[in-house]
């Protein structure tokens, strides 16, 4: 069914940022290909190349900080990211309440 589809492509990789940043604060600052990896083993099938492009997107939208540790990149959510997330989260607990 159409309807579906575009639901799981807006819920899904029309809102990576979700996914990404639910990841750091699961597991703190992380290196692009490790972040690329596990929106894999989330069903994602996402290039290395959109990867980075994504991440940097990210980064200038203010979704994403970039941290270094070690002279190596890592990527962190920004304080605003993790603000919104915590809104994000809430109006989707409203929206499953409005529906069930």
């Amino acid at each position: 069914m159409k309807a579906y589809q575009r639901f799981k492509r807006c819920i899904g990789k029309g809102n990576l940022w979700l996914y990404v940043v639910s990841l750091l604060n699961k597991k703190g600052p992380l290196h692009g290909y490790a972040i690329i990896q596990e929106l894999r083993k989330l069903g994602f099938n996402i290039s290395t190349v959109y990867g980075y492009v994504l991440l940097k997107r990210m980064v200038t939208d203010g979704v994403l900080v970039e941290v270094e540790e070690g002279g190596k990149k890592l990527y962190a959510a920004s304080p605003q990211a993790q603000e919104n997330f915590k809104k994000a989260i809430e109006e989707l607990q409203d929206l499953i309440k409005a529906l069930t």
